[in-house]
């Protein structure tokens, strides 16, 4: 059993199991053969990220979690974090919990198999706890066990081995529909949906309550890559600090996301709307929290503010956030940086933070960490994933593409369209201006690929108004595009991707194609100076962008490019890998 999990971990992560991890399997493979169930037993069941469930017992309708831990000594710290073997580890009961809503909101068993969940502590009988079940021994195991039912066949085990898991409501969408159980009770309502931290999260927000607590001037420097959780992890820091007395902000860039997150988190706390607790770091016009405009006597003696998106800060503001609160802590992701000036990377941070913690988010919530590596090999030319679970399609008609995205709507997925800051520019003051025009004819730049398409669809333009109805799902998704600047942040079901003419594929490389960007936000640092001047900045930028629009599909993506060279290269890659990974499967 253990030289096959190994092999299995191998295989889906790329490490091997810790040698912990192999004494762990040992006992429990010696103690499931003392149990003598009937029962099918999965071992080791992938979550999202890095997680994963110890046991799954199953019969025909039901099935049990058994989270294991073999811990002699245990110390809660709160609810959800304990001291374990002087380690401070999850709750095992959140963590219990957690899994257990993750396979019936967001696993495709869900709708068919009722999850429960046992947590086994069998070195630790003084251990208690109201929110989860407890078996102290192998007997009290296989009682609870066998509750469930008749034990299951192969088609009960199939039923979860061939699910996937895939997010049924967005963060968004919880939060409007749970609005005051979220005011109430953060951290146990978005537990209850699926939506509970991993242990690295669970840690992260340890370290943050301490630093509060112990009233200390500390910055915590938080690395997650797309759809690490961060903006959850960011939520959450947020709410519990309000809960908890302490004064604190969130505070993005991005206007288009700050506006949505307004008017999601337009919830009342007490006294205290949350809604104004969001607010510019950086504005371009001196009064953001990093800008030496702000009005520092407003938010004075401040606990807590949280930078989310902070790979989007200057310099400057890097330095300038470091004296607006006791407790800092920035998210950032510096393949997401898409302007010339931005300097949120690791380097900066370092370079400009005092009293750091640095801390990484491995895992993936979002999206498959293999679709990651897809995209990241496809840009970067990194290593290649071994499996390809997640939906790619690519048209070689727009058309067909739209028609595609339609459906998908239809069926009640939510979906958005995103386009290239290519062939137009946009025009704020006039929202008929064909300089709003994207997909369609005629495009400002005369480019004509889309002449007898018959289709009209424009820029979302106000980022108050339209952008916050648009990923709420108030707007038709396929009457408009978002850029990357509209699309930093958000997520939906399926995403639809016009690839432009500004990154094209030739001689076996990437080439930046100037005359195609129109994006002239950042004035002598947009991508449209950049690619006229600093070819390898240009390259980088674009790259992130892309890195970017690829990555806001939950589900998955529809491509379409407008450069057919660039299209049967992409094309040519992913027929590759899935050869692969078939083959890889194959030898196993």
């Amino acid at each position: 059993m253990v030289s096959d999990l190994s092999k299995a971990i191998i295989h889906y992560y790329g490490d091997g199991p810790s040698p912990e991890e192999k004494s762990a399997w040992t006992f429990l493979g010696k103690n499931i053969i003392e149990m003598k169930l009937d029962y099918p037993i999965l071992v080791e069941i992938p979550l999202f990220g890095l997680e994963r469930a110890d046991l799954i017992a199953v019969d025909t309708r039901n099935a049990i979690i058994v989270e294991v831990k073999g811990w002699r000594n245990v110390k809660r710290i709160s609810d959800m974090v304990v001291l374990a073997d002087n380690a401070y580890h999850i709750d095992p009961c959140y963590q219990l919990n957690n899994y257990v809503s993750k396979m019936k909101f967001f696993h495709t068993s869900g709708k068919i198999v009722n999850y429960t969940g046992i947590l086994y502590m069998y070195n630790h009988p003084e251990y208690k706890s109201d929110s989860c079940k407890i078996a102290y021994s192998e007997e009290d195991l296989i009682k609870e066990i066998r509750r469930i039912g008749k034990p299951g066949g192969k088609e009960d085990i199939d039923t979860i081995v061939a699910g996937r898991f895939t997010i049924s409501d967005d963060l968004i969408d919880i939060i409007i529909n749970n609005g005051n159980s979220i005011i109430r009770d953060a951290s146990l309502t978005l537990l209850s949906k699926g939506y509970g931290l991993s242990e690295e999260q669970a840690m992260i927000m340890h370290r943050v309550q301490d630093a509060l607590k112990n009233r200390e001037n500390k910055t915590f420097l938080i690395k997650g890559e797309s759809g690490s959780g961060k903006t959850l992890l960011a939520l959450q820091l947020l709410l519990d600090a309000i809960k908890n007395g302490y004064k604190a902000l969130l505070a993005y860039r991005n206007n288009r996301l700050l506006n949505t997150m307004r008017q999601v988190l337009n919830l009342n706390a007490g006294s205290i709307n949350i809604s104004s607790l969001i607010q510019y770091y950086s504005t371009g016009r001196g009064v953001g929290i990093g800008e030496r405009n702000f009005d520092a006597s407003r938010y004075s003696n401040m606990d807590l503010i949280i930078y989310d998106e902070a790979q989007r800060m200057t310099q400057d503001v890097i330095k300038m956030t470091q004296s607006r609160s006791n407790v800092k802590v920035y998210f950032y992701d510096d393949s997401q940086i898409l302007i010339g000036d931005e300097a949120g990377t690791q380097d900066n941070f370092r370079r400009y933070c005092t009293n750091t913690t640095e801390m990484h988010l491995t895992g993936s919530f979002r999206i498959s960490r293999s679709y990651l590596q897809l995209v990241r090999h496809i840009l970067w030319n990194e290593k290649p994933p071994d499996t390809l679970n997640y939906e790619i399609n690519l048209f070689d008609n727009i058309s067909n593409l739209i028609e595609d995205l339609r459906k998908k709507h239809t069926d009640g997925n939510k979906i958005g369209l995103l386009c290239a800051f290519t062939e137009s520019k946009g025009d704020k003051k006039n929202p008929t201006s064909v300089q709003n025009r994207r997909i369609g004819y005629p495009l400002p730049s005369n480019f004509d690929l889309y002449k007898n398409s018959g289709l009209d669809i424009y820029w979302l333009m106000d980022e108050k108004t339209e952008y916050p109805r648009y990923w709420r799902g108030e707007l038709d998704p396929l009457k408009y595009c978002a850029s990357v600047y509209g699309a930093q942040g958000f997520e939906a079901d399926y995403i639809g991707l016009v690839w432009g003419r500004d990154l094209v594929w030739r001689n076996n490389d990437w080439k930046i194609n100037a005359d195609a960007i129109t994006d002239t936000i950042g004035n002598n640092y947009s991508l449209k100076r950049m690619a006229k001047k600093d070819n390898d900045v240009a390259m980088t930028l674009i790259r992130n962008r892309y890195y970017t629009l690829m990555t806001r599909g939950i589900r998955g993506i529809d491509l379409f490019f407008e450069d057919q060279q660039t299209g049967q290269h992409i094309k040519d890659v992913i027929d590759r890998i899935r050869k692969d990974a078939i083959m890889g499967y194959d030898k196993l």
